[in-house]
């Protein structure tokens, strides 16, 4: 289950009560790859209808690997997320708000390192996990 990111759940803290700085990715890729290994791309169990969430799920998952195929320089993040939304074509709308997204966790990155650490944490969590019920492609 994907958990909220809470920087005061990090393990690592220094006796002060301030958490440790971890050393941490500073590429665009890095990022993409971390959100890739970690829990958020995979669907819940409910009892409706997923099909938009797989949709979406999905659709984040290729600009995901697109960005880390590209692994812009931080400053060539913006370009690199207008390159991809075109890559992927039309309609735009729904590429363009995954691309907002994905700014939005490297701002997140950028402004408390925690978060980088957090995401491995969650990706370290879920592959030791065992999944529950089939994948299936549908």
């Amino acid at each position: 289950m994907t958990m909220a990111y809470d920087p005061a759940q990090l393990e690592g803290s220094k006796e002060d009560g301030q958490a440790a700085t971890p050393n941490v990715p500073c590429r665009p890729a890095d990022l993409a790859n971390l959100l890739l290994a970690g829990p958020g791309l995979r669907s819940r169990q409910r009892a409706r209808d997923q099909q938009a969430d797989k949709a979406g799920i999905e659709l984040k998952r290729q600009v995901l690997v697109r960005l880390a195929a590209l692994d812009p320089e931080p400053e060539q993040l913006d370009e690199a997320l207008e390159q991809i939304i075109h890559e992927m074509g039309r309609p735009h709308g729904p590429t363009r708000g995954v691309c907002l997204s994905v700014r939005s966790d490297w701002e997140t990155a950028c402004s408390s390192p925690h978060f980088i650490a957090w995401l491995l944490e969650q990706a370290i969590r879920d592959g030791m996990e065992p999944r529950r019920g089939r994948n299936r492609a549908d």
